[in-house]
């Protein structure tokens, strides 16, 4: 239904939910979520009502316009094989919820429909991947995915694949790699840097010919770590047109692990906007994906950033931040 009044809009770049949710206790040779074992499944099996950072009846009651990239997340240390089984049974999952629950949630198949779905009181999901190492050595999987409507990949998770190198590696983009970064470009499959060593993240840059994303990385000149962004790469990606999403991960936005503060997160959007990214900063929480800063937990509770940054650089600016930013950057991708 739509808002009695004026909602808050809120678009966040990735969040671990429905693996979180789609894996638990159903895949255990895959590592996944084991700190969720002792939940019980009924608490673990709705992405309308459970105990993760997001669920949507929590999110309805909190009256935002929201629009959710939710990953399937595929770990590097899988096969090709074993990592399209994963995708398949998170995609499978995703859309068991839509159905279950169509009065929250309606897919995105085409960006310039967000607005419209968070107008009308649902949350719009835009399904994406977390981690190409599922695709290797052929373009079928990649255009199943985009079949699909998974509207970004980040290529690689810390890792290496066939496709690139993450941070806690040191090669480039593959020749395959490159072939990847072309093909999704194609079918209009957002390219995601997140996770990307300085090396393969470059090589990205000479590779595409489009606006390509950081879903979910800070600036490393706030916080030195790898995962987060140089000024030169933050550069590149505001002069492709590109967009990046604050990621809430305490390790992210600072160097000792503490619980950040609203300062910590100011410092990284502050940083950025002095690099001219007024128009490139987006949210990219990673909620039920990492440990968040405690007054952004449980996800409801982020409209807190809203004000925050309102408060701190103007209104027009916090609205660009936390939506228009990113609905942007897709409604482009659609049609450039």
């Amino acid at each position: 239904m739509p808002f009695e009044t004026a909602p808050t809009y809120i678009f966040d770049l990735h969040c671990d939910t429905l693996d979180r949710l789609a894996l638990h206790k159903s895949f255990p040779d895959a590592g996944f979520m084991e700190q969720d074992a002792a939940i019980p499944d009924a608490r673990m099996s709705s992405l309308a009502s459970n105990d993760c950072h997001i669920a949507l009846d929590r999110m309805a009651k909190a009256q935002y316009a929201w629009c959710q990239c939710f990953a399937a997340f595929i770990p590097d240390h899988m096969s090709a094989d074993w990592g399209w089984q994963v995708f398949c049974a998170v995609r499978d999952f995703f859309q068991s919820q839509l159905a279950e629950h169509a009065a929250l949630i309606e897919q995105v198949h085409d960006a310039r429909d967000i607005r419209g779905i968070v107008d009308n009181g649902k949350c719009a999901g835009m399904f994406t991947v977390e981690g190409g190492s599922f695709i290797e050595g052929s373009l079928d999987r990649l255009h199943a995915a985009a079949d699909a409507d998974v509207k970004m990949l980040t290529l690689t998770w810390n890792g290496k694949n066939a496709i690139a190198s993450g941070n806690v590696t040191t090669d480039g983009l593959s020749t395959f790699g490159a072939q990847v970064v072309r093909a999704m470009e194609q079918r209009r499959m957002v390219v995601d840097v997140s996770h990307l060593n300085d090396t393969s993240f470059w090589d990205v840059v000479k590779a595409s010919s489009r606006p390509f994303a950081a879903s979910h990385s800070n600036s490393r000149a706030v916080c030195g770590h790898p995962r987060n962004l140089t000024d030169d790469m933050f550069r590149a990606l505001v002069d492709r047109g590109g967009i990046v999403g604050f990621n809430f991960c305490r390790d992210f936005v600072r160097g000792d692990g503490a619980d950040p503060t609203r300062d910590d997160v100011l410092f990284h959007i502050d940083h950025f906007l002095k690099l001219g990214g007024e128009h490139a900063i987006a949210l990219g929480s990673d909620y039920d994906g990492c440990d968040v800063p405690s007054w952004l937990e449980p996800a409801q509770r982020v409209g807190e950033l809203h004000t925050l940054f309102a408060h701190e650089f103007g209104a027009e600016i916090a609205n660009a931040i936390c939506f228009e930013n990113a609905a942007a950057f897709f409604e482009r991708n659609e049609v450039l």
